[in-house]
């Protein structure tokens, strides 16, 4: 799914500083800074609770929320794998 020009937000509804490009969107690890991609397809990782992104330097997991409808993209944390 294409998320150009998405507004990416955290999983409050504030924006984040993210670059969202063709169905990619990279960010900054809210925990430690450390740069991630995810990418917005179905069952790839990034793509939900059971295939979240994990920062390589903290261990924090993500996964994406695109909203289409809106243009919305929102980026949570998955705080038990903290």
């Amino acid at each position: 799914m294409k998320i150009t020009g998405f507004l990416i937000m955290d999983s409050n509804g504030i924006e984040v500083p993210a670059d969202a490009h063709g169905n990619n969107v990279a960010f900054c690890c809210r925990k430690c800074g450390h740069p991630m991609l995810a990418v917005a397809r179905e069952n790839q990782r990034d793509s939900d609770e059971n295939y979240p992104a994990t920062c390589k330097q903290c261990g924090v997991s993500y996964f994406l929320d695109v909203r289409p409808s809106a243009q919305k993209a929102y980026i949570h944390m998955l705080s038990n794998r903290a």
